[in-house]
């Protein structure tokens, strides 16, 4: 990995994009995977819960409530936070030069951001759209 990245970044952009305050977007990124995993896990066990209720032919309990905050929280929560980088993080301790590197991955993270909440979408409330409750 390491020889990819050098090939792909320069030198100077390798050090660290945040000269001191690189671990605030490391904490960041930690949590958010950390968050992903569980929004993930939360709807698989949901799933879950909701074929076991039909097999006993007994009502699902109502999550409504809960999947949409998770998948609010979803829409609202990353793109804030590529926005607060991008203005204020990187514009007051980035570096000029490493802009464009900055920008790619931010475009990488959002791509991969929209494939997640469709996920999410489509496990919390697939089965009522698709009417298979």
């Amino acid at each position: 990995m390491t020889l990819l990245l050098s090939e792909g970044l320069p030198a100077d952009c390798m050090t660290g994009t945040f000269n001191s305050h690189g671990g605030i977007a490391l904490a960041v990124t930690i949590l958010g995977l950390i968050a992903a995993i569980y929004s993930l896990a939360k709807g698989l066990a949901w799933l879950r819960e909701a074929i076991d209720a039909k097999h006993r032919n007994t009502p699902a309990p109502n999550r409504h409530a809960q999947k949409s905050l998770l998948l609010i929280l979803w829409l609202l929560a990353p793109p804030t936070w590529l926005f607060i980088e991008d203005i204020f993080l990187y514009r007051a301790f980035g570096k000029p030069a490493c802009f464009d590197f900055f920008r790619h991955a931010q475009h990488l993270v959002l791509s991969g951001w929209i494939v997640l909440v469709a996920a999410l979408f489509l496990l919390y409330f697939g089965r009522e759209i698709f009417g298979k409750d």
